[in-house]
């Protein structure tokens, strides 16, 4: 990426921005329970569609001691509504033989509100059984609920730490990897200040919004991992996304800027539609290992 990749308009603010945001609280909370009964397709979609995709990425900057790291991405789960207990059982369970060392869980574990989360614990625990733990950052629809406290909770309760603009230091290999979670960059409130005075800049950072990415890249983080884009959820044959929610095209995949690397995941579930086109759910597998 140059850095200067723009559109037109900002997905993160304006008149629109909030606009959406407020009906996607009303639709997510008051509306959709009710729907869902009508018409909910998607765990089955999911259960079709779903893949894991797998990448070797090197990032300058990552602790040359270190070895080899395998971390399981995983983004977006939607909790409620939309998606079944046992649905979700079933993936972590396939993800989990994989066997990562870390798993990274990028926000937007809920839809709409923050009870959501209950019926979906015993369906996550598992991804805490990593030899380097679970640990996630928040996302805009983890605020939707007006209680992140509590997903923050329920989550520390399986395991699973959050990282709200706060660091962590794990021995990995003979060496030292920092773990950093950023708060969202839409609901929340970013503070690269607490962030790197803990254990200094992460080598890894976990970032629910990709636009953080730049900034993530001028504070020298090595690493970052995101979601919330959902890829577009919807999106014609070679076509963009019909739902564009990274100003700066960050939308799926890896990307490079200067010495920093971006890896945003489609994510696992759905919102605003039970139904994703073109933009199928899936988890990452990351194999990280210093640079040459």
């Amino acid at each position: 990426m140059t850095g200067r990749e723009r559109r037109r308009l900002d997905p993160n603010r304006g008149a629109l921005k909030i606009l959406e945001r407020r009906l996607d609280i009303v639709v997510s909370r008051f509306l959709y329970p009710h729907l869902a009964r009508v018409w909910n397709p998607y765990s089955g979609q999911l259960q079709r569609r779903f893949s894991v995709a797998d990448a070797t990425v090197a990032p300058a900057g990552w602790p040359e001691a270190s070895t080899r790291l395998r971390v399981l991405l995983v983004s977006d789960v939607h909790t409620g509504i939309f998606l079944r207990p046992e649905t979700l059982a079933a993936l972590v369970h396939a993800l989990m033989a994989l066997d990562p060392d870390l798993v990274a869980v990028a926000g937007d574990l809920i839809t709409g509100r923050s009870s959501e989360l209950d019926p979906f614990l015993q369906a996550l625990a598992p991804l805490a059984a990593a030899p380097l733990g679970a640990w996630s950052c928040l996302g805009n629809h983890d605020y939707f609920g007006g209680d992140p406290e509590r997903v923050c909770a329920s989550l520390e309760g399986i395991g699973i730490r959050t990282l709200r603009n706060e660091s962590v230091k794990l021995a990995h290999g003979g060496s030292a990897v920092v773990v950093g979670g950023i708060d969202d960059l839409v609901m929340g409130r970013p503070d690269w200040t607490a962030l790197v005075e803990q254990h200094g800049t992460p080598h890894l950072l976990l970032a629910h919004n990709p636009d953080l990415f730049y900034a993530a890249a001028a504070h020298g983080v090595p690493l970052t991992l995101s979601g919330h884009t959902h890829g577009g959820q919807i999106r014609l044959p070679s076509g963009p996304p019909i739902i564009r929610q990274s100003r700066f095209c960050l939308d799926e995949g890896a990307y490079a800027f200067q010495s920093s690397l971006l890896v945003v995941s489609r994510g696992l579930g759905s919102v605003g539609l039970p139904w994703r086109w073109g933009a199928d759910p899936e988890a990452i597998l990351l194999e990280v290992v210093p640079p040459a």
